[in-house]
């Protein structure tokens, strides 16, 4: 199966958001959509596409905003790792403290567990558990691509001072992530610009001697 991806940047923390397309039939995952749900409805609608879930690296209020109106409109499933129920259980109140009127909680269908694997239609997705950020972070590998989130940037990492933040857990998880990802793989994360494993591995100061 051969896919694409399409990037899409909103809201104040400028979050991105992506939808993966499988190119063979035209069904995409939409992955950590996090403001302006119209944004992805046009982009979906406008490429012909058939959501079939959302799946999210984690429960933070920039990534999860718009994950209930998409899930509404489209009929699909919520896919969240089960250790970001405590992060999820604060979205109203993260919402109230930055001043967004909140969307009613995500519903989540589906808890992921410690598992490696996910199997979605005709997606096959890696899964690397990588907590630090959040307790339940973890990233998403579908063929050359690795969904990041808030754990890897291009250039620097994930921040650990919010709330359920370990920064020895998030280092941990970095030299996991490198150890076992492949250095051509590209790297697409929560806010900024996309990058490869193997740029990571050579640039970024806090992978040095992981």
């Amino acid at each position: 199966m051969s896919t694409n991806y399409h990037k899409i940047t909103a809201g104040p923390f400028q979050e991105n958001g992506y939808i993966v397309e499988n190119s063979s039939n035209s069904t995409c995952l939409i992955i950590d959509p996090g403001f302006s749900p119209e944004l992805y409805i046009n982009k979906i609608e406008g490429n012909g596409l058939k959501p079939v879930a959302i799946l999210n690296t984690h429960g933070h209020l920039d990534h999860v905003h718009a994950v209930q109106p998409l899930k509404d409109y489209f009929k699909i499933p919520f896919y969240i790792h089960t250790d970001e129920k405590i992060i999820l259980d604060h979205y109203t109140q993260s919402c109230v403290r930055y001043g967004f009127p909140p969307n009613q909680t995500p519903h989540v269908d589906f808890w992921i567990d410690d598992s490696n694997n996910l199997s979605i239609d005709e997606f096959n997705i890696k899964i690397v558990q990588t907590p630090g950020h959040t307790p339940g972070g973890i990233c998403f590998q579908i063929n050359n691509d690795i969904f990041t989130g808030d754990t890897l940037f291009k250039g620097s990492i994930g921040r650990t001072d919010l709330p359920g933040g370990n920064y020895t857990l998030l280092m941990k998880s970095l030299g996991k992530l490198i150890e076992n990802t492949a250095d051509d793989i590209a790297v697409h994360p929560g806010h900024g610009m996309s990058s490869t494993i193997d740029f990571e591995k050579s640039s970024n100061p806090f992978l040095q001697g992981l």
